[in-house]
């Protein structure tokens, strides 16, 4: 667990203070363990609400079904790739 050496410092409405203070009583922490606590735990989850897909079942299920299936070419693209590598000279 590495030290805490960092400050945030943040204005607060007396009320939210004296919240903060008495939750952090409640939980037997310093009022500064609690709301950093309280912070982090905020934040990993806006993160992982940020960093996560969330579809519905059936949706996931159809997709790795299409997934399992074998490609189809696309005879537009494979022109395409055949023209690109028919002009561009390779060093």
């Amino acid at each position: 667990m590495s030290t805490a050496t960092e400050r945030i410092e943040v204005r607060v409405t007396p009320e939210d203070k004296a919240l903060f203070l008495e939750a952090a009583r409640i939980n037997h922490e310093s009022a500064s363990k609690f709301v950093a606590r309280a912070a982090r735990e905020a934040a990993e989850e806006v993160v992982e609400r940020e960093q996560t897909t969330r579809v519905p079942a059936a949706f996931f299920d159809a997709m790795v079904e299409s997934l399992e299936e074998p490609a189809e070419p696309i005879e537009e693209l494979a022109s395409a790739v055949r023209r690109h590598r028919s002009t561009v000279k390779k060093r």
